[in-house]
């Protein structure tokens, strides 16, 4: 045999393969393993241990996941201050004169606290001396606003107050309605005894 050269492999003999076939079919539900074993002609190969893949990051990607987490930060605290300032304000609306205010929260009467922050409404208005209470109602504005609504001239950004005219319990001059200019929906205002 000359350097380099395999030496030549001996043919298996028809028992030895006979024996194998049945040592393959003897082995149970572990067939996996013997076939493996016999494709591997008898010889070990060492498995290697799984080692864990380590996570690795693009360079922008943590900077990206810091300024996003940067941004929710900024707006939970903005969106959260401006509620709480807005909950704490006073406004007063423009109109004929300066008397009717409105707010969130109002000291010394628990009707007008008891709703929940409204983004786009207050709790409560102060207007011709009562204070009326939001009841969480919409009312339909519609085309007959001439039969069932008064304007008061009344107004703060986009929100108008109109007088209820008729309602069909009665409260006509107990009732006020709070409408988004150009809305066809508006919401109602009650008067509170309780409340001044």
């Amino acid at each position: 045999m000359g350097p380099g050269e395999e030496p030549a492999r001996r043919r298996i003999s028809i028992e030895e393969r006979a024996a194998r076939r049945a040592r393959m079919d003897s082995s149970g539900p572990d067939r996996y393993s013997s076939l493996l074993h016999t494709l591997r002609a008898g010889r070990e190969i060492a498995v290697q241990p799984r080692t864990r893949q380590r996570l690795e990051w693009h360079p922008v990607a943590a900077k990206m996941l810091i300024a996003a987490a940067v941004l929710v930060a900024a707006y939970l605290v903005a969106t959260t201050g401006y509620r709480l300032l807005r909950e704490r304000s006073l406004d007063t609306w423009a109109g004929p004169d300066a008397t009717v205010q409105s707010g969130q929260r109002l000291d010394g009467c628990p009707l007008a606290n008891v709703r929940d922050y409204d983004a786009a409404y207050p709790n409560w208005v102060r207007f011709g001396g009562a204070v009326f209470i939001a009841t969480g109602f919409s009312r339909p504005f519609g085309s007959n606003a001439d039969n069932a609504y008064t304007p008061t001239g009344y107004h703060l950004n986009e929100l108008e107050l109109w007088r209820v005219a008729n309602t069909p319990d009665g409260r006509a001059g107990r009732a006020v309605l709070l409408k988004l200019r150009d809305n066809p929906i508006g919401q109602l205002f009650v008067a509170s005894p309780d409340c001044t």
